[in-house]
C-alpha cells in the first residue's frame, strides 16, 4: 500500500493548544491529525470526506505510530510504542495527545504552538484494501471517501505544502476509466432503426469502490 499525506488546517474547532500540568507532570500538545466528514479542499480535480470509522482497524491493531514536526523523524516529539503518544477517535475525528519532551525539537514545538505559528496537523496514511470509494456527481464533480486507512504518522506542521496525492490521483484516474466504460457497455450501439449512442439516454453515475 502506498503511503499518502494529508493536511489539517488549523482552526478554532480543532485547533492545537498546550495543556500544562498534564498526567505526565509536563506538558501537552492536543490536536486533531484528521477531522470526519468534512470535505477537504480541492485536491487536483477531487475533494476528499474522511469517514467516522476510517481509523478505528487501524487503532485497534495498535501498530507503532509517530509523531514528528513536518514529517521529519529526526523531529520525533512522540510514538504510541512508548505512550508518549495518545490516539483517540471522537466526534470531531482523529484525536492526539503528545508528551512533549525535553528536546530541541520539542521546546522549539511548543514555543510555536503558544505563538499560533503551527499551520494545523498533517498525517500519513495508506488506503486499507476496498477502504475508498468515489463517486461523481451530475457537474462531474468527482469526491473520494476514506473508510479504511493505516496510519503511520501524524504531527504539528508549519505549512500547507504537504500535499502528496499521487496515489489518490492514480486511483481517480482508474475510476474514471471504469465510468467511462461502464457508460460504453452500457449505452445500445447504432442499428439501423434503433437508438444510437448520442440519442441514449445517460447512466446514473454510481459510487465505485477500488479493489
Amino acid at each position: 500500500m502506498s503511503k499518502e499525506t494529508r493536511v489539517v488546517a488549523t482552526l478554532p474547532v480543532h485547533e492545537l493548544r498546550m495543556v500544562e500540568g498534564a498526567e505526565s507532570d509536563g506538558t501537552m500538545l492536543v490536536g486533531y491529525g484528521a477531522v470526519f466528514g468534512k470535505r477537504s479542499q480541492d485536491l487536483g480535480g477531487f475533494t476528499e470526506i474522511i469517514e467516522p470509522a476510517a481509523f478505528n482497524r487501524s487503532l485497534s491493531e495498535g501498530g507503532d505510530v509517530l509523531c514528528c514536526v513536518n514529517h521529519d523523524v529526526n523531529l520525533l516529539l512522540g510514538r504510541s510504542a512508548s505512550d508518549t503518544l495518545r490516539l483517540s477517535v471522537d466526534d470531531v475525528g482523529l484525536r492526539y495527545e503528545i508528551d512533549m519532551p525535553d528536546t530541541t525539537a520539542g521546546r522549539d514545538a511548543m514555543a510555536l504552538a503558544k505563538r499560533g505559528d503551527l499551520f494545523g496537523s498533517s498525517f500519513t496514511f495508506s488506503v486499507a484494501p476496498s477502504g475508498e470509494r468515489w463517486t461523481e456527481d451530475d457537474e462531474g464533480r468527482k469526491t473520494r471517501f476514506l473508510s479504511e486507512v493505516r496510519l503511520y504518522e501524524l504531527g504539528p506542521v508549519v505549512s500547507p505544502a504537504y500535499l502528496d496525492t499521487t496515489v489518490a490521483s492514480r486511483s481517480m484516474g482508474e475510476f474514471v476509466e471504469e465510468t467511462a466504460a461502464a457508460v460504453v457497455e452500457s449505452t445500445p450501439e447504432d442499428v439501423d432503426g434503433g437508438t444510437s449512442r448520442e440519442d441514449a439516454a445517460p447512466v446514473a453515475r454510481r459510487p465505485m469502490v477500488r479493489k
